[in-house]
């Protein structure tokens, strides 16, 4: 699914004619002005809102470096403005908010105020109106989401600063969400640790600016491992031993340098992720060593 997300950005000018061609051709991204802000129009693509956000931030600082995005804009509209994107009246803008001519769910209540008018979000106004079939056919981070969002990127910002990639988390949903929860929560307390932020900066990795991680339990098979990178060819497997200690190992899809194939270790197609765990603990393999999980 396609998303779009409308970002408060600085770094980037309309008056820069390369920028601006290169969101509009790379991202179907429009750079706009107004009162002082620079805001950034950009379609990300993913099965949800923050997939699409992980898809869409690295390609943005590899294409421009310079380009930082400091948070959503809520993106907030009046009467008249609802009514020009609607293509209907004020009038029957008005009617709806009033709850005259309401078939189904209630209009979204207003943000706050301008002024003295009222103004409300445009992803709610928008996901109501598609109720009605006047949409703008667009999704967009709702409320929620767009709270995540805003927290993601001050965190994607000071990481960047530093020198880190962003970390893409990935976990399978089954009946053992809870225990990659906690892997989740383990492997968040330990980027804390300087050591272990000098292990993630030099891992080798096919995009620099970010870094997946599949959460996964000691039962679950390599090959849906592997699978769960999804387009990354490169990244992480964390999971927590039986002592509730965090093992983290480098993997990959296809040979990268310094990688060591798993018909190395002498595992088969059906092993588990306990079984490579078991031959890591008395293998000759450095940390740092990606494991190409591929069988012939």
């Amino acid at each position: 699914m396609e998303y779009e997300f409308l970002f408060v950005v600085e770094g980037v000018s309309i008056d820069d004619d390369e920028a601006v061609a290169t969101l509009a051709s790379d991202f179907e991204g429009l750079l706009s002005w107004q009162r002082g802000l620079h805001r950034l129009a950009v379609v990300g693509e993913g099965s949800n809102v923050m997939d699409a956000l992980h898809e869409l931030l690295p390609r943005l600082a590899n294409a421009l470096p310079d380009l930082r995005l400091i948070r959503l804009d809520p993106d907030l509209v009046g009467v008249a403005d609802i009514a020009d994107r609607a293509a209907r009246s004020r009038q029957n803008v008005q009617q709806w908010i009033d709850g005259d001519r309401q078939a189904g769910a209630p209009f979204p209540g207003p943000e706050g105020t301008v002024g003295r008018s009222l103004v409300w979000r445009w992803a709610e106004v928008n996901e109501w109106l598609r109720t009605i079939g006047r949409d703008d056919g667009e999704l967009r981070p709702t409320r929620q989401e767009a709270l995540f969002v805003d927290l993601m990127l001050f965190q994607w910002q000071q990481m960047q600063a530093q020198g880190q990639p962003m970390l893409k988390f990935v976990a399978a949903a089954d009946d053992r969400s809870d225990d990659r929860q906690h892997v989740m929560a383990s492997l968040a307390q330990a980027v804390g640790d300087p050591q272990f932020q000098a292990r993630l900066m030099a891992l080798p990795r096919d995009n620099q600016h970010r870094l997946a991680v599949v959460c996964a339990v000691l039962l679950d098979p390599l090959k849906a491992v592997l699978e769960q990178l999804g387009s990354d060819q490169s990244g992480l497997l964390a999971v927590l031993e039986e002592d509730d200690s965090l093992r983290v190992v480098p993997i990959a899809s296809v040979e990268l340098p310094w990688s060591a194939p798993i018909a190395d270790l002498g595992l088969s197609d059906d092993a588990t992720v306990g079984d490579l765990v078991l031959e890591l603990r008395s293998a000759p393999v450095s940390p740092s060593t990606p494991l190409v999980l591929a069988w012939q």
